[in-house]
């Protein structure tokens, strides 16, 4: 009668070690799998991100009202004319005037002020009165349109053809192109470029 042969030592260690190496490239491979839904929805957050943020800019920037402003503004738009339009800006903060929904039962042309503070990009906004007078921005509430931003640079285009300037002081007319170039979260944006209805003082 033949005796039956089990496993040797060898072969049992032998077999422990390739069932361990099969369980550690398991587990590594979850891992990894894990780590790349995790950076996928970082991407699609991002891309989602800049996607509504950018289409508000256009369409928010882009109908800009050249619509009357009487008074010197205070702050840092004190060195306006006592007449213009209310579309002002700088490097790192804009103000103009757009058509905006603010509910079922709310719309009409607003006043907006976009503002770069402590890595946040900030909005304010109140219904449009002529006079600066009317309201003012430290008692409004700001909105945070973005945080977590190292860059913000604002950009004016007088004609087409002409320079880029970083700054438009109040002038009777909007400017033909707005640009906005961001960095949020170590990365750069595409750049922004919005052209905006530069029609003369409307004093109606």
């Amino acid at each position: 009668m033949s005796r039956v042969r089990g496993f040797t030592l060898v072969e049992v260690m032998v077999a422990l070690t390739l069932l361990s190496m099969i369980m550690v490239a398991t587990i590594a491979a979850m891992r990894a799998f894990g780590n790349t839904k995790t950076t996928i929805k970082q991407v699609t957050d991002r891309v989602d991100e800049v996607r509504v943020v950018s289409e508000f800019l256009r369409n928010t920037i882009g109908g800009a009202m050249p619509l009357l402003r009487v008074g010197v503004m205070d702050h840092t738009f004190n060195e306006g004319a006592d007449l213009g339009t209310y579309f002002w800006g700088d490097s790192t903060e804009m103000m103009w005037v757009s058509p905006l929904v603010a509910g079922a039962d709310l719309g009409g042309a607003f006043v907006m002020r976009m503002t770069f503070v402590d890595g946040k990009v900030e909005l304010k906004w109140h219904p449009y009165e002529a006079s600066i007078e009317a309201f003012t921005w430290g008692e409004l509430e700001p909105r945070v349109l973005l945080d977590d931003v190292e860059e913000f640079e604002l950009g004016y285009l007088s004609a087409y053809g002409g320079e880029w300037v970083q700054e438009w002081p109040g002038f009777d007319a909007n400017p033909v192109s707005v640009r906005l170039n961001i960095k949020s979260r170590e990365r750069y944006w595409p750049e922004l470029v919005v052209r905006v209805d530069a029609g003369e003082l409307n004093t109606q």
